[in-house]
């Protein structure tokens, strides 16, 4: 008995060291409702498994900013698997309160004033991934940042 807990061990010891952290990009984004003080977005988050063995995921937590400013934050549990060496979607609803929906929008209309109505906004996402398990670290951060067209978060685009 002590000699398999041992072999179990060092097998994960042997794992660790190969092992290089998933790839997390936002894939999509789209306002689902507004409702009360409070707006719904869906993000969806493309996982890029480096790794040669399935990595589970049995939870996401994230936080999404818009040109520096917090604007919503969600989570999953999406219990999947992203394949080795593969990717995979995982959908996050992100929740936005009033008082940050004004904030982004008061950028908005700031840098609409004298200008072009800003159609490409910078993001940054960050969170972790829950692996659970016992085989694996127990959460995984990630920190993402890129463009995204306004168009695509209100439903409409600009011109």
């Amino acid at each position: 008995m002590a000699f398999c807990l041992a072999l179990l061990f060092s097998g994960c010891a042997a794992l660790r060291p190969n092992f290089e952290k998933p790839q997390v990009h936002i894939a999509g984004i789209r306002m689902m409702e507004i409702k009360g003080f409070e707006s719904t977005f869906q993000v969806d988050l493309r996982v890029i498994n480096p790794n040669d063995t399935a990595l589970p995921v049995e939870g996401v937590v994230c936080d999404l900013a818009l040109n520096g400013r917090h604007l919503a934050k969600g989570v999953a549990n999406p219990r999947t698997e992203i394949p080795a060496y593969g990717t995979s979607v995982i959908p996050v609803t992100i929740y936005a309160s009033l008082i940050d929906m004004v904030g982004v929008a008061h950028r908005l209309i700031q840098g609409a004033q004298g200008h072009a109505p800003m159609e490409k906004w910078n993001y940054g996402i960050n969170g972790q991934l829950d692996m659970g398990g016992t085989f694996w670290p127990g959460t995984l951060p990630f920190d993402a940042k890129g463009e995204i067209d306004l168009g695509e978060l209100t439903g409409s685009k600009l011109k």
